[in-house]
């Protein structure tokens, strides 16, 4: 999938690519956009609270790497997957345990470029409730 410049939100039924500035001003679109990604998959008000202060506590604690911060989501019934970065390789222990208490699933991702990216799960999937 292309890069799309910064500022722009692509949408493909269930996947959404969103490139905004890093400037902390643009955070704000975050949350909107994380309510209406969690309201699509149906997740309980709960469940989009606590995905909306995981990813406000990952930008808190984070230096993001570069001058844009990039989200992608899988929205799925019941589940919303996000993968959030580029971020400077950090050690976080105490974030990563707050991230560990809001979502279903967290994990940190290496990419070749050498940023971090920190993938998001929250909701349930029918795979998770069969293990």
């Amino acid at each position: 999938m292309a890069q799309a410049p910064p500022g722009t939100l692509v949408a493909h039924l269930d996947r959404v690519l969103l490139s905004i500035p890093a400037d902390p001003a643009y955070r704000s679109a975050l949350r909107l956009l994380l309510g209406g990604l969690g309201n699509e998959a149906q997740l309980s008000y709960e469940q989009v609270n606590e995905l909306q202060l995981a990813v406000e506590a990952l930008l808190a604690h984070r230096t993001v790497a570069g001058d844009k911060l990039v989200i992608e989501a899988d929205v799925d019934a019941g589940s919303v997957e996000l993968s959030v970065g580029p971020f400077v390789p950090e050690d976080d222990p105490g974030g990563r345990r707050v991230l560990d208490r809001l979502v279903r699933r967290a994990r940190i991702v290496l990419h070749d470029d050498g940023g971090e990216w920190v993938e998001l799960a929250a909701g349930t999937r029918a795979d998770d409730e069969a293990s």
